[in-house]
């Protein structure tokens, strides 16, 4: 497709430059042939979950992908609860008020010490020279600087504590999520809970909470000051209080929802970032950038819509508080200038002082607590994926543990497994069947028939609704993960690797001598057959080691530059492989099979990136002594790749079809196998193959 379209582009453009309509013409035609291309993944993959294939791909996008959850209302005591707790429990947080309310105490102590002194002054009835009045405000100064240092000390120890807690929550729980969790969720939103809605935890959280205390602290205590000094200023200020909670209502009502859909509208953008880097090669050879930089400013500008509203909204909760504030201080200007009579200019200034930043104390008591709110979305988005579906067990229970020895034979049995995606549609219908130890078994069918899901199950990515696999008699639903995908080897068709060494990738837990880590290299095909044992961690050590390495004799000598992909088991690889094509990576990752020889092994399309010549190989180095006493499930594009195996598998909508030897299914006159052979062109050698390997 990219050479019927991309290369006469070019030739033409050497010959006569192409109007501007053209360009955007053949653009629409490549999106058109990628839009449909996406349409029939989407709908290839809604028919292996097992969905209606006869709606449109918009609606199979909308079942495959789940809409991103948006809370509504009031933030939930729970959440609030999940935060609070995480800090250090109610013991924290009575410190904090304590330490709070002592702070304001030392801040009004301060003002007054002054107001006293002046009064003193004033009245002429001073007994105290000037240093000790200074002293002693100097000393309430110092006072209250070392006691908000251990503050701050005290509260971000709760706030650090917070962070760690849910953050490490959150990384457990997304690791051990289900499959089904990141099918349908875009990476971009797990992102944002890493990243925004983490930073607004580490950053906002616990400071907005203090301040929003200190700001209520220092509003009751100019109540209480005003108050005490004009009793009449009692009924200001419940008019006042009417006036605020009027305007907070509105004000929290619209904020919080601007604040959550603020944060979700990240997610795309997020998302179409990521699908942008890793796709950058293919945008620009389909010369999509514009789309897509269109694109990109459609998600900027839904983002910065809401962003904009919720600053826009602050900005209206300044003004009215500003207007009511702005009352409070002329009543209180009022009051106090009709109590001049019983009032020294002292406590009048005093008062005044304090009457004036009411307005400004009110605005951030209120504007705080909606930044709680705000913050509290985060915390919300948080616990939407800590309650995420999890896989089973890590450990077996006790008293289910499997013996040490086990696997030691690889023999499987299937009875009456089912399994399914969504709840009431079956993806596998109630397979049957058993696989000897050390047979080979080919796994083939349409798309949709259920052959990456029988591997799945296999080591339990998806759960089975019913029915059971034995693995040397032991039920693999009744063990931990753990004992079991370290006991099973899986191959898949898109290989992990990780940023490290080929020996890292290859053997991560340091179990295996280098010896027979570098001999699966070479069986692998990824090092020269004549090429010796080099690492800088080899050691005589290990040539003592109890691990049998089949045809040693051809990795001995002294070691040398190896002519292959690797010269030594140091040799870089980059996150994800990004160093080796997808076929080196298949390699890779048929040499970690190679290396740990489990008794069941399961294949998963891994040689469909390799050639042909290379997969005969290692199809060879499969059914030799590597595997000899391994069982292997071996789900194939290619059926050359399984024409030898000693049975095969057939599946159609999840059910078993056709399960015999490759010679017998040829022989079957109406057979499915019998017609995919005939379908794939080379029936006649494969009928070649079967025969020889009767």
């Amino acid at each position: 497709l990219e050479k019927n379209n991309v290369s006469p582009d070019a030739e033409d453009d050497e010959q006569s430059p192409k109007s501007t309509s053209d360009n955007a013409a053949e653009t629409d035609d490549r999106l058109k042939t990628e839009d449909s291309y996406n349409d029939e993944r989407l709908r290839l993959l809604a028919e292996q979950k097992g969905l209606d294939t006869s709606i449109d791909a918009a609606a199979i996008q909308g079942m495959l992908v789940e809409d991103e959850e948006r809370e509504q209302g009031y933030i939930k005591p729970e959440v609030w609860l999940t935060f609070l707790s995480a800090c250090g429990g109610s013991w924290f947080w009575v410190g904090v008020v304590a330490f709070l309310v002592a702070s304001q105490v030392i801040i009004v102590l301060q003002d007054y010490w002054v107001r006293v002194w002046v009064a003193s002054t004033a009245s002429g009835d001073n007994h105290h020279t000037t240093m000790f009045w200074l002293g002693m405000y100097m000393a309430i100064c110092i006072a209250g600087a070392l006691w908000i240092y251990v503050e701050l000390v005290f509260i971000n120890s709760g706030m650090i504590r917070a962070c760690r807690s849910i953050h490490s929550r959150l990384i457990r729980t997304v690791v051990h999520a289900t499959p089904r969790f990141f099918d349908s969720t875009p990476l971009g939103r797990i992102i944002n809970r890493f990243s925004r809605d983490m930073q607004v935890l580490d950053e906002n959280t616990i400071d907005t909470i203090v301040w929003w205390i200190m700001d209520i602290l220092a509003v009751l205590s100019v109540f209480v000051i005003i108050c005490s000094v004009t009793p009449a200023f009692v009924v200001v200020a419940i008019l006042v209080s009417l006036v605020y909670f009027a305007i907070a209502y509105y004000y929290l009502s619209a904020s919080r929802e601007l604040k959550r859909l603020e944060s979700n509208s990240m997610s795309p953008l997020l998302s179409l970032f990521g699908e942008l880097i890793l796709g950058v090669s293919s945008v620009r050879a389909f010369g999509a950038g514009q789309v897509y930089i269109k694109e990109a400013l459609d998600r900027i500008s839904v983002h910065n819509r809401s962003f904009y509203m919720v600053w826009s909204s602050n900005r209206w909760l300044s003004v009215r508080i500003d207007l009511a504030g702005a009352s409070v201080s002329f009543a209180s200007a009022i009051l106090v200038l009709a109590s001049l009579d019983s009032l020294d200019a002292g406590l009048a200034g005093f008062v005044l002082s304090y009457a004036l930043t009411f307005s400004e104390r009110m605005l951030w008591a209120i504007r705080n607590y909606g930044a709680n709110e705000l913050n509290m979305n985060a915390i919300e988005r948080i616990m939407q994926y800590l309650k995420v579906d999890q896989e089973a067990v890590l450990h077996s229970l006790p008293g289910n543990e499997p013996p040490s020895n086990w696997p030691s034979s690889g023999e499987t049995v299937i009875e009456d497994l089912v399994v399914e995606y969504v709840p009431g549609t079956p993806v596998l219908h109630g397979i049957s069947l058993r696989a000897r130890h050390g047979e080979k078994i080919g796994v083939v069918g349409r798309t949709g028939a259920g052959k990456s899901t029988l591997s799945l199950a296999l080591m339990r990515f998806i759960e089975a609704k019913s029915g059971h696999v034995l693995l040397d008699g032991v039920d693999i639903s009744q063990i931990g993960l753990e004992e079991l995908r370290r006991n099973v080897t899986i191959i898949p068709q898109d290989p992990v690797l990780f940023n490290g060494t080929i020996r890292l990738n290859l053997d991560p837990f340091d179990e295996y001598p280098d010896e027979l880590v570098w001999d699966a290299l070479k069986r692998a095909y990824l090092v020269n057959e004549r090429s010796s044992v080099s690492s800088s961690r080899l050691t005589s050590a290990v040539a003592s080691t109890a691990v049998s390495i089949h045809d040693s004799s051809e990795i001995a000598g002294q070691p040398e530059r190896m002519a292959g992909i690797f010269n030594s088991l140091d040799a870089e690889i980059k996150e994800n492989g990004q160093n080796l094509s997808l076929g080196q990576r298949q390699l890779v990752a048929l040499a970690r099979a190679l290396v740990r020889r489990s008794r069941l092994i399961v294949m998963d399309e891994a040689t469909a990136s390799v050639d042909f010549d290379t997969d005969s190989r290692i199809q060879r180095t499969i059914r030799g002594s590597e595997f000899a006493n391994s069982t292997l499930f071996c789900v194939a594009h290619r059926l050359r790749t399984i024409i030898d195996y000693d049975r095969v598998l057939v599946l159609d909508k999840g059910k078993v079809v056709e399960f015999d030897t490759p010679s017998n299914l040829l022989q079957k006159s109406d057979g499915i196998f019998k017609g995919m052979c005939e379908q794939s062109g080379e029936y006649d050698q494969l009928v070649k193959l079967a025969s020889a390997h009767t």
